[in-house]
């Protein structure tokens, strides 16, 4: 199901990346007053690990979550829905 709502909403892996980058931002932002848990976090390893194939593990994860019905097909529509947003937006000049 992952695959065929991928293509109905003409996403990539790489706007899949953007995506998940755009998440880890905001979260690095929440540190903008906590330098040493900042600090702490890249130190540990933790960053690397979330960074390592975000993408794959990220679909992997929804697809386990559709399959186990922890979710359904309108909730992944509807991340699929910001991630296609956050595509038409991504080429705008900053």
């Amino acid at each position: 199901m992952i695959e065929r709502l991928l293509k109905e909403y003409e996403l990539e892996i790489d706007d899949i990346r953007w995506y998940l980058s755009k998440q880890m931002a905001l979260k690095f932002l929440e540190y903008s007053r906590q330098v040493h848990a900042l600090t702490h976090y890249v130190w540990s390893g933790k960053l690397e690990k979330e960074l390592y194939n975000m993408e794959e593990v990220y679909l992997a994860e929804l697809k386990e979550d559709l399959e186990r019905e922890l979710i359904d097909e309108s909730h992944v529509r509807g991340i699929f829905s910001e991630i296609r947003h956050e595509k038409s937006k991504r080429r705008r000049p900053f």
